[in-house]
This record gives C-alpha cells, structure tokens and sequence, in this order.
C-alpha cells in the first residue's frame, strides 16, 4: 500500500496518484512484503475469499425466495367438513337465541358445533365487488375449531383484469375473546398457500383483512350481540358463548 503524503490515505498498490485527493504519490516509499509492506497476492486470495462468501449468501437469498413464492401459490387440501341440513335449522334456532340475549335477565350459556358455524357461514354468501383491474373474488370460506382457537381458511381466486385467474388460499388463526366489553379476534397465525405468515406482518399489511372483510360485511347486528357476551371458549368440537345480564 501507498500512503498519501498530502492526506494520508491507503492507496493500493499501482496507483500513480492518490484515490483521495489526486495527489501524485512517493512511490519510493512502496516497501517489499519482505521489509514489513503488505503482500499483494494476500490481499487478491482475501478477496476472492469474499467475493465466494458474497456469493453463497446471495445464492442462499434467490433459493429462500423461489421455496417462498412455490409454497404461497400451493392450494393445501381442505378438511373436509359436511354440513346438514340440521345444522342449518338449528343455526336458526341459535341465531334467534344470540338475538334475544340482551333481553335476557338471567345468565344462559349456547353453544355451536363446527358443522353448525359452518352452515351460518355459507347463509352468508359472498359481497360482490365492482370490477377492478387486479381483484380478490372469494370463493369459499370454511372455521375449523381448534383447542381455543378458530382457524377461518378463505378460498378465492385473483382476477387480472378478468382474464387471467388464479387461485389462492389464505388461513387465519385467532384466538376469539372479550375485552373490555368488545369482541375481539387475536391474531396468532396465518398462512398464503403453504407459507407460514407470521401475525405482526398479518396485522401491519392488512391484507388479509381485507379479504375477510368481503365475506363478513353483513354481521353488523351479530357483532353487537357477540359483544354483549361475557366470555367465549373454543374447543375442536364446539365454541361456548357465556351471557350474563349486566
């Protein structure tokens, strides 16, 4: 190396003038490996060194990327869940209970079953949208009980411009509560086909949010009821809604 009488900086071997400052450079102070200077052959091995290690981490980025964008457009199967008709009388019969339920003067407990909160869902139907360049059509929507979760799986396609579809599938896992008088849905996971998605990302991009938002737009009345509850508890086979009178 060559050190700049003017500025001091370490220029590399070779240079005339200094990278810094354009000052021309004393190479008569250039000192051979053999009286204390740096060896060239060192510095160039360094540096192909970690050029490979530059390598290896870029290659290692493009290789996570592409096992990213493959397991989000994968369309995992649906357990399958069959709803009778049954369920569908009886989901009638809850509904007008929940209804009720703020003229109640004593504390009663309903409980739902996986097959009953189901066919609620599918007597919903889907919001229909204006037609836009890229758009989200929802196609199926399907809540799974779990051990104190809901896991809500949304099945739909993407729209480009109506001629170019593909499908997505979306799961979301919360933790169904009430605080302080409201009802709330804790995010705990998520998934884009077979992508893991974690919750902090689910709530700051609102994406799926959104999706959602399609499909339940018609529970204003139900929302009001389910915050009137005192608690709700999920198990895989039924989720329990507990009123009691204030």
């Amino acid at each position: 190396m060559v050190i700049c009488q003017k500025c001091g900086y370490d220029n590399e071997l070779g240079r005339i003038f200094c990278h810094s400052c354009g000052t021309k450079l004393d190479l008569s102070e250039i000192k051979s490996p053999s009286q204390g200077g740096k060896s060239l052959r060192k510095k160039k091995a360094g540096g192909g060194a970690g050029k490979t290690i530059v390598r290896i981490i870029n290659f290692a980025i493009l290789a996570v990327a592409i096992a990213s964008i493959y397991l989000a457009v994968q369309v995992p199967t649906l357990r399958p869940i069959t709803t009778t008709n049954e369920d569908s009388l009886s989901v009638d019969k809850k509904r007008s209970a929940l209804d009720d339920l703020l003229l109640q003067k004593a504390p009663r407990t309903i409980s739902v079953s996986e097959g009953e909160l189901n066919a609620f869902v599918e007597m919903l139907g889907f919001q229909k949208a204006a037609p836009k360049i890229l758009e989200v059509v929802p196609t199926r929507l399907q809540l799974e009980l779990g051990d104190g979760v809901v896991t809500a799986i949304f099945i739909g396609k993407i729209n480009f411009g109506g001629s170019v579809e593909k499908q997505i599938y979306l799961s979301y896992t919360g933790v169904p509560a009430i605080e302080g008088g409201h009802f709330v849905f804790k995010r705990v996971g998520g998934a884009l086909g077979g992508l893991p998605i974690n919750p902090w990302l689910l709530e700051k991009t609102g994406l799926f949010d959104r999706c959602y938002a399609k499909v339940f737009t018609k529970l204003g009345d139900e929302k009001q009821v389910l915050d009137s509850l005192a608690s709700i508890s999920v198990t895989p086979k039924e989720a329990v809604l507990t009123y009691r009178p204030h």
